[in-house]
């Protein structure tokens, strides 16, 4: 199952996008559960529009919920040292499985009461995404 990420708010999605990209890149516990797809298509005058991940075929789990918590994880660590150099500009990471609603991630999201929530619901829409669910 393939997820989408992509950021608004910014005047340089495609930027942000790459500095999305590092980030995961070094991310150790990203980088054991999901691979980027080579897919990632680049939009308008060659722009990165959004990052295509799925789980890497070696991560043999038995939920989803640990790769689900290292995305999330690693997504929130970007956003929060995005919003540190911002300067006020709020930026919208979002998360998207084929056929399901996607997840916004705010700076309002970066709480320890909102990041289970966040981490509960992209593990909803993946399942539902992966299962056939509605």
């Amino acid at each position: 199952m393939d997820i989408r990420i992509s950021v608004e708010g910014s005047a340089d999605p495609g930027r942000e996008l790459q500095g999305i990209a590092g980030w995961l890149k070094d991310d150790e516990s990203f980088a054991q559960h999901w691979r980027f797809k080579s897919e990632s298509a680049p939009g308008r005058a060659g722009a990165l529009e959004d990052l295509m991940v799925a789980l890497a075929a070696h991560a043999a789990v038995s939920s989803l919920d640990e790769p689900v918590r290292a995305m999330v994880g690693a997504l929130m660590g970007w956003l929060r040292s995005r919003v540190r150099l911002s300067h006020g500009n709020r930026t919208v990471v979002t998360v998207r499985v084929a056929g399901r609603p996607p997840v916004r991630i705010t700076e309002d999201d970066l709480t320890a009461d909102r990041i289970p929530e966040i981490v509960a619901r992209v593990g909803a829409e993946l399942e539902s995404g992966t299962t056939g669910g509605a």
